[in-house]
Order: structure tokens, then C-alpha cells, then sequence
């Protein structure tokens, strides 16, 4: 008796395990994929450069000038280190009220894998903190410890957008909505 119940629990403990792994591998919705435009690459990172050192006005950013931004941006930038086996396709965003979804997203020998982390951003005195709050495995949710496998490729955007997220913490005040970043480079009232 006790034996058959080992093996109905082995059994549903593999079961669950190839069921995690097809979700895993199912790749996530993905935002809009970014329109072709006629905006040079350097145009998001000039403006938020001016607006900085002008410090005049609130200013949105658009989730779609943001994808079409990191679209030209990590086209040629991230490394790959699995030759012809896997590459990089690029990264988009999703913007909701308080965090930002990032998506990751490769071609494993043609087929779309996808990795996703949500991120939100906060401010302790001078120094803006970007957390990672959870994370996806295509379709698979998982806690943000989980999602450490993904560090070496989330630091490589990261190194990409170097100029771009200096230029961003300049600001006094960054604030995610639906489908935009708000961005205000004033100086508080004192």
C-alpha cells in the first residue's frame, strides 16, 4: 500500500515538473513589438540630457518611444555567449502604474524563448533604487530569487543603456504610469 502511494506521488511530483517546464518554455505575451521610425538613436538620449540641465518642464516618454529606443539601442550592444546557438533579440518594456515589466527575449534556434522581470523604481534622498520586485520563465511566475539565473544578461542591458540611465537618474523625479514615464527634472519648492 505504502508503496503505491510512493509511486502515485513520484508520478504526480514528474507530472508537475514537465507541466512547469512546457509554461516555462511557452514564450509571454509580448508587448507591441516598436513601429520603424525615423528617430535616430541618440534623439531619446539627447533629450533627456537637455531636459536634465534645462530642469523647466514635466516631461512623458511614450512605452513605445521606449521600445523603439531599445530596439536600435541593444541591437549591436549585448554580447552573446552562445555563438550561433542562441542570440539576443532584444528587450522591450511594459509599463504599468508603479513598475515596469521588462522582457528579455531569444531565438533558440528559432524559436522565441522570453525571460521577464518586473522593476520598480523609488528614491532615498539623492540616490534612485531600482528593484526587482518578481519574474517570468515565458509563462512561468516565479519569485525575484528565482530569477537570479538571468543577472549576467540583465547586467549586459544594463551596461548597454549606461548613458541613457545616468542621464534618467539626473532627473529629481521619475514616475511609471500606464503606458508612459513621467519625468520631472525640478527642483523640489523648499
Amino acid at each position: 500500500m505504502i508503496r503505491h502511494l510512493l509511486q502515485t506521488l513520484r508520478l504526480l511530483l514528474v507530472s508537475a515538473l514537465a507541466g512547469a517546464a512546457w509554461v516555462a518554455h511557452r514564450p509571454a505575451d509580448l508587448p507591441v513589438p516598436p513601429q520603424a521610425g525615423a528617430v535616430k538613436n541618440d534623439d531619446m538620449l539627447d533629450m533627456l540630457r537637455q531636459t536634465a540641465i534645462k530642469r523647466a518642464a514635466a516631461m512623458e516618454i511614450s512605452e513605445a518611444e521606449i521600445n523603439r529606443h531599445l530596439k536600435t539601442v541593444l541591437s549591436g550592444k549585448v554580447a552573446n555567449m552562445f555563438g550561433g546557438w542562441v542570440t539576443f533579440e532584444g528587450a522591450r518594456v511594459d509599463l504599468e502604474p508603479d513598475s515596469a515589466r521588462l522582457f528579455l527575449i531569444w531565438n533558440l534556434k528559432g524559436h522565441v524563448r522570453t525571460a521577464s522581470v518586473d522593476l520598480a523604481i523609488s528614491r532615498d534622498a539623492d540616490h534612485f533604487h531600482v528593484e526587482l520586485l518578481r519574474g517570468a520563465y515565458g509563462h512561468l511566475q516565479m519569485p525575484r530569487g528565482m530569477m537570479r539565473p538571468i543577472y549576467p544578461a540583465l547586467t549586459s542591458v544594463a551596461e548597454a543603456l549606461d548613458p541613457e540611465i545616468k542621464a534618467l537618474f539626473q532627473m529629481t523625479k521619475i514616475t511609471i504610469a500606464k503606458d508612459k514615464l513621467v519625468l520631472d527634472p525640478r527642483f523640489p519648492p523648499t
